[in-house]
């Protein structure tokens, strides 16, 4: 019997925006500190009052900005006046000082108004350094008080940020407890700490308005809150920080464009035979990989270096340019002759075991969360077909009934499940049996009586211990009986759902033509939806490859229609979305403008 492979893809993948804002000054931890809880206040006199303290914050926020703005239009106005004007101006001052002479000037009387004038500017600068010692004062309490948590609760800090900070919670943990990323840092945080939902609109609002006041004055598009909201300083580099790699979702767009590169013949001429992929931008550091002339490989970062970051396969790490062909000609050559034509490098280590392995979160292939493990549980159930089914049985080998074959092999994988069909049919979360992924289990049911659970392998397939007739085998999903399916796997509730473009609609799937929409695409940035929990108006999590948004007088909530050849779910509406006008959801605001407005046949699923 060969054992589970447990296996997981090791890239990231972006999911929705869900924005918070830090009430003060906070640590974003590595871990979770032992026995702390992290858990806030949820009376509806506490929600209250947090909702009044970030309307508070938000208007001091705001006047920050009037005043900044205000500076910036005096600044202006000084700038736009004409050479001309400046001209006059002085000469007008020299004449005058021409009028006096020195022994007057020496004898005169000082002038009570600019007397008054420069004690008035002295005073001015007084409160200035005033307040800036204050600042600092607080400042360095703040970080006294930050340390002195850092050591209470024996848990590194691995960033900090301050009062009115941006970050997205990627994760909730138990006890209060968020996961959490703000710039470059990634790690964990007290819900107590942050304000979210309807509080963190608060002071959205405010810095989505500064930003694209920001971004008129300066002629550009609006792209965010990025740059006007202060995120994370970093306190350690994120390749030493453990709680990088907790969760691989992300809120940045994690895809990169391809910039095909192939290795040169100048290594022949170097006299070398391979061209090693290091760990570091030396030649000094470990090979994580190797290459020989005429492999292909993909530049992902330091394009422009001597050293630049490829990937190739699952082998990532920094190779010398010069050895290197990414010109206009071997991009032609690569998309003519295609891809898939081309060798790769050579692995000399696990990704796991590489510390280059995120340089970037940026990968040419998309991250499918937990998509290694179903792949890796199919085939690893796939080795019983043909084993007896014995009642009562439990042993993969010499015999299992439908629930004891489930039970051990997800036990292989670290699940324990209940023993009997019916007590596995409530463990887990319930899905509709269509939105099954390889892995999942399905159950059968007939006069409320659940009788059989059988392991969804994919295209309507299954892997069952169906009887004593003929044992465990491949079968097919019986539709007639099937009453629900559970997810067992941890696959993160915001994780893409698969590409938009994937044709995963069978023909017998087709049912009415509702006609002719107007297809546009949004994501869940404050850009698109100008909300703060990242989630769609219905309550419903947004995943890509299954959420649209739609007018519900027209296509009612819940109802699966098919765009293209793929299978989408109406979980969301909008102000925009009127008679047949279709939004359909992507990972990323990038890829929503780059697909702009579409019209497509919408069909109703059988």
């Amino acid at each position: 019997m060969k054992q589970p492979e447990m296996v997981e893809d090791f890239r990231f993948w972006t999911v929705a925006r869900k924005y918070a804002f830090a009430r003060t000054a906070i640590n974003v931890r590595e871990e979770i500190p032992e026995a702390a809880d992290g858990r806030a206040d949820t009376s509806e006199e506490a929600k209250e009052a947090e909702l009044e303290a970030a309307k508070k914050d938000a208007k001091e926020l705001r006047a920050g900005f009037d005043i900044e703005n205000q500076k910036y239009n005096t600044k202006k106005v000084k700038r736009t006046k004409t050479t001309k004007g400046v001209k006059k101006s002085t000469q007008i001052k020299l004449t005058g000082l021409n009028i006096f002479s020195s022994a007057k000037l020496k004898t005169e009387a000082p002038n009570q108004t600019n007397l008054k004038a420069g004690k008035r500017a002295e005073a001015a600068r007084q409160a200035e350094k005033d307040l800036q010692k204050q600042k600092e004062e607080q400042a360095a309490k703040v970080t006294a008080d930050l340390a002195a948590q850092q050591m209470e609760e024996k848990v590194r800090s691995v960033g900090t940020i301050s009062q009115d900070g941006l970050l997205y919670i990627l994760k909730e943990e138990d006890k209060g407890w968020l996961y959490v990323e703000s710039g470059n840092v990634r790690g964990f945080v007290k819900a107590s700490e942050i304000y979210m939902e309807d509080a963190a609109q608060e002071l959205l609002d405010v810095y989505q308005t500064q930003a694209r006041l920001k971004a008129s004055k300066e002629n550009k598009d609006y792209t965010g809150i990025e740059g006007t909201a202060k995120t994370a300083q970093a306190l350690i580099d994120a390749k030493d920080n453990h709680a990088y790699t907790y969760l691989r979702a992300t809120v940045k767009q994690t895809v990169a464009d391809k910039e095909p590169a192939l290795v040169s013949d100048q290594l022949d001429t170097d006299k070398k035979e391979t061209l090693n992929i290091q760990e570091e931008k030396n030649a000094d550091s470990r090979v994580v990989g190797t290459m020989t002339a005429g492999e292909l490989c993909y530049i992902l970062a330091d394009e422009d270096s001597d050293w630049v970051y490829v990937e190739s396969g699952d082998v990532r790490g920094f190779a010398e340019k010069k050895y290197l062909k990414s010109d206009a000609e071997t991009k032609a050559q690569v998309t003519e002759r295609g891809a898939d034509s081309y060798s790769v490098a050579d692995e000399n280590m696990d990704p796991e075991d590489n510390k280059a392995l995120y340089y970037t979160l940026t990968s040419t292939k998309e991250g499918t969360p937990s998509g290694e493990i179903r792949q890796s549980m199919i085939e690893y159930a796939s080795q019983f077909v043909g084993n007896p089914y014995v009642w009562g049985g439990t042993s993969l080998t010499n015999g299992a009934d439908c629930s004891g074959f489930v039970q051990q092999i997800y036990k292989a994988y670290g699940y324990d499940l209940p023993r009997v069909a019916e007590d596995q049919s409530q463990y887990g979360t319930k899905i509709p049996v269509e939105d099954a992924q390889p892995g999942d289990l399905i159950f059968y049911a007939k006069n409320g009586y659940v009788y059989h659970v059988v392991m969804y392998a994919g295209d309507g397939k299954t892997i069952e211990a169906a009887n004593e007739d003929v044992g465990i085998i491949y079968g097919t999903v019986y539709d007639k009986d099937a009453v629900w399916a559970t997810r067992i796997l941890d696959d993160n509730y915001t994780v893409a759902g698969g590409g938009i473009g994937e044709v995963n609609a069978t023909q017998e799937m087709y049912g009415t033509d509702l006609g002719n929409f107007t297809i546009t695409y949004y994501c869940a940035c404050e850009i698109c939806c100008n909300k703060a929990d990242g989630i769609t108006a219905t309550g419903t999590p947004v995943i890509e490859g299954q959420t649209i948004a739609v007018d519900p007088s027209v296509i009612p909530y819940g109802t699966k229609v098919i765009i293209g050849g793929h299978v989408f779910t109406a979980e969301d509406c909008g102000g925009a979305i009127k008679k047949n006008h279709i939004d359909v959801y992507v990972n990323s605001h990038e890829e929503a403008l780059a697909l702009g407005v579409t019209n497509a046949e919408v069909y109703l699923v059988k």
